[in-house]
């Protein structure tokens, strides 16, 4: 069982904690959906004033729980106590009188709203007449960001023209506003910006000291292990350890999640210097890039790496058609390369794997197979209707080599874990047949284990010849899987690293350049 003692990173009892009864009591828990078993008998304590991390990967259970805890889900079986009296929540609405909040991973901001109206949706406070209190909902608001990190957004914004990360701390602050005495957070920093990052952690923290329990779901291990008090992993719907920051490791705590080591390796392939598959020279878009200029060796996995607005998906988008070059010109295979649009890239053998996967990627309502067949549709045209024998052939295919977990490729894709879309967004990428991919943030909100999987299948078309392009917000990813690194510093090219000169140091150094 969980300790009731709370200790911080030194190992000592931390200040201001009473070790005392649980506000969360749960006891064999249980929840199966037809018939498959999600949780089997979870038990877990949560006290008020400690951060528990709950790791785990991708379909180990951890949404299934945090939606029993808050009322989203019921229980097939077992117990919980709130406060030592226990509870059976009929909805999300009874959770959150109850005291406990609940920050998705996926953004419900209403974008047409402006941000004080999204912070008070639904509870606006009103005047002694009864119209809204539009002066004390922006002071209201104004304090509530500022208590997050986020005292830079104007309440008066319309929130949909916000970026994923400000809509992020939004969804936290709203949370925040409600005094939450439970309050859950999942992957709540995989859009911030290091900065936000640093001042989110900091309310954190103050909220953990005023008393309130937190559940902080992460697949960056290192923001687990610096900031939680306690780490529970989820394993097949089992609590399979609880360890103290200070008693683990990040290799233990993969070893945990996976039933394995799950660290992937570079491995160093035989690149042709002067076999180019792709120019840039000179390139600029008129506001995001400003003469730029590389090469891509046919064969090599080339990484993209910058800040937040260095210009690396914008880069991306050039290459592939989305965006026009004001300048320069493109050079694929020996030949000018000016793609009209996507469709007229992948025709020219350049696939994409966009960032952001429920916003870009996927097509939620319809099939694995449709979803990874889209990019292939000329491929599988017959003279009036689809092949859809070969579709399907491909996609057994695809399914086997890149390890795809799912019942029947005809199965909705958005009822696959994280990790499983976006190995059927690389299966689109690959069966187009493309002579250069790219990736843009290949691995984001996927857990250990899935990008594990992920790094072998581009480290593997890399090594069949494939030309791959990269952009990654993450150092260690660069490390793990690049054989040169391109450094951008708001739009411009800061510098290229050769695999013997890269390094987490050297790669910041040049990312920080222009700043």
């Amino acid at each position: 069982m969980p300790s009731n003692i709370v200790e911080d990173r030194t190992g000592a009892p931390r200040a201001g904690h009473v070790p005392g009864q649980p506000l969360v009591r749960a006891r064999a828990v249980a929840k199966a959906f037809s018939g498959n078993a999600v949780l089997h008998s979870v038990d877990l304590d949560l006290y008020p004033g400690e951060v528990v991390g709950l790791l785990g990967e991708n379909g180990a259970g951890k949404s299934t729980l945090m939606h029993i805890l808050s009322g989203g889900l019921a229980a097939d079986s077992g117990t919980i106590d709130l406060a030592g009296e226990p509870v059976r929540f009929g909805n999300v609405g009874d959770g959150i009188a109850a005291g406990i909040s609940f920050v998705h991973q996926e953004l419900s901001v209403v974008g047409a709203l402006s941000v004080a109206e999204n912070l008070y949706l639904g509870r606006f406070p009103r005047t002694p007449l009864g119209f809204v209190d539009k002066a004390l909902m922006r002071a209201s608001s104004k304090a509530l960001l500022e208590r997050v990190g986020a005292g830079g957004l104007d309440p008066a914004r319309e929130a949909g023209l916000l970026r994923a990360g400000e809509q992020q701390l939004i969804e936290i602050a709203k949370a925040a506003g409600r005094q939450p005495r439970l309050l859950i957070l999942d992957e709540p920093t995989s859009s911030l910006t290091p900065h936000e990052v640093e001042n989110f952690f900091s309310y954190v923290r103050n909220a953990r000291d005023a008393g309130t329990a937190i559940i902080f779901i992460t697949h960056r291990l290192e923001e687990a292990l610096g900031l939680c008090d306690r780490l529970v992993v989820l394993r097949n719907g089992a609590i399979v350890s609880e360890r103290r920051p200070t008693e683990t490791s990040r290799e233990q705590l993969i070893a945990d999640m996976t039933g394995k080591p799950a660290i992937y390796d570079y491995k160093p392939r035989a690149i042709d210097e002067k076999a180019i598959a792709l120019s840039l020279r000179n390139i600029s878009d008129g506001m995001h890039l400003d003469d730029i200029s590389l090469e891509v060796r046919r064969g090599e996995v080339l990484g993209l790496f910058g800040l937040v607005g260095a210009g690396r998906t914008e880069l991306l988008d050039v290459i592939h058609g989305v965006r026009p070059a004001t300048s320069g010109q493109l050079v694929l295979d020996g030949r000018p390369f000016a793609p009209r649009d996507p469709s007229d890239a992948v025709r020219s053998g350049v696939a994409l794997v966009p960032e952001g996967r429920k916003t870009a990627g996927i097509l939620p309502q319809h099939s694995v197979r449709d979803n990874a067949a889209v990019s292939s549709l000329r491929r599988f045209a017959g003279r009036l209707f689809s092949d859809r024998s070969g579709e399907a052939g491909r996609m057994a295919s695809f399914t086997k080599s890149l390890g795809i977990r799912m019942a029947d490729d005809t199965q909705a894709i958005s009822t696959l874990s994280g990790g499983n879309q976006q190995k059927v967004i690389f299966a689109r990428a690959l069966m187009a047949e493309p002579q250069l991919l790219l990736l843009d943030e290949p691995t984001h909100g996927v857990d250990v284990g899935a990008k594990a999987d992920l790094y072998t299948i581009i480290a593997q078309a890399a090594g069949r010849g494939l030309t791959v392009v990269m952009a990654s917000s993450e150092v260690p990813e660069i490390l793990a899987l690049c054989d040169r690194v391109a450094v951008l510093s708001k739009g411009r090219l800061a510098g290229i690293l050769e695999r013997a000169e890269m390094s987490e140091d050297r790669i910041l150094t040049l990312a920080f350049r222009e700043h």
